[in-house]
């Protein structure tokens, strides 16, 4: 990944769409560059984790404003494995006139061929993940903590995006943005809490997501070249001033954003 700005704000963009530049914008923001305050400070984008909702919808229209875009649909996330297609139905109903965004309850992903609608994940360790399809021009995002690792979300939008769109998995390009490294990922028992097919991750009490996320998708039938995983760890005290992390913040913090859309 690479550094950019939009509108003054910091963030992160994948090297594997740079050749799809026409086609597809994207950006993981950090929390620069917003107007929430401590605990929040400051782009935080997500609601009812106790940050006030002016600010957070501030943060959000200026998010809205460096990716140009006019509307965007958020998940408000559960740690399901549910997916939602973002199509022309799904838009007639969700959007009212004049109407920025859309808060989608008890979704964690979203998959959509409409263009110039953003999909936002709201994250702070999880893995945020986008999906594009290069030769359908079809786009997909995730958020995926253990808990949606563990239900394959992955595979649920794979899945949306080759039985609605006729999508072909080895067309599709994977990145995984900032999220909780094996250092970080720490759990009481995870052989118990994971399962058996974390087995060959697991280090003690640690797990390498970043490997397990990798060896999914390519169980999934994504090429190892089209998978490309941000290795920054969230939960690091190296980027506490770029990333909101949970763990690292004793559970009071806020969310960034990864955010794309179809141009």
């Amino acid at each position: 990944m690479r550094k950019i700005h939009k509108n003054n704000l910091l963030c992160y963009q994948f090297d594997i769409f740079n050749a799809y530049e026409e086609q597809l914008d994207h950006a993981v923001f950090t929390r620069q560059g917003g107007v929430s305050t401590t605990p929040y400070a400051s782009l935080n984008v997500r609601y009812k984790i106790g940050d006030q909702n002016a600010h957070v919808l501030e943060n959000r229209k200026r998010i809205m404003a460096a990716m140009n875009l006019k509307r965007c649909v958020s998940a408000d996330q559960e740690h399901t494995k549910n997916v939602v297609d973002v199509n022309q139905n799904f838009l007639n109903i969700a959007f009212e006139e004049g109407e920025m965004f859309e808060e989608v309850p008890g979704v964690d992903g979203f998959v959509t061929a409409q263009k110039g609608i953003g999909l936002m994940i709201q994250v702070a360790d999880c893995q945020n993940i986008i999906f594009y399809d290069t030769q359908k021009n079809v786009l997909g995002v995730a958020h995926a903590g253990w808990r949606g690792l563990k239900q394959n979300i992955a595979g649920e939008v794979i899945k949306m995006m080759k039985e609605n769109y006729g999508c072909n998995q080895e067309n599709i390009k994977v990145g995984i943005g900032p999220s909780l490294g094996p250092d970080s990922a720490e759990f009481s028992d995870p052989y118990q809490e994971l399962g058996p097919d974390f087995d060959p991750f697991i280090d003690g009490r640690k797990v390498d997501l970043w490997r397990f996320s990798f060896w999914q998708l390519m169980h999934l039938g994504i090429l190892e070249d089209n998978i490309e995983i941000c290795h920054v760890d969230t939960a690091s005290e190296e980027v506490k001033d770029e990333f909101y992390s949970y763990r690292r913040d004793n559970k009071v913090t806020g969310r960034f954003a990864l955010v794309a859309y179809l141009k």
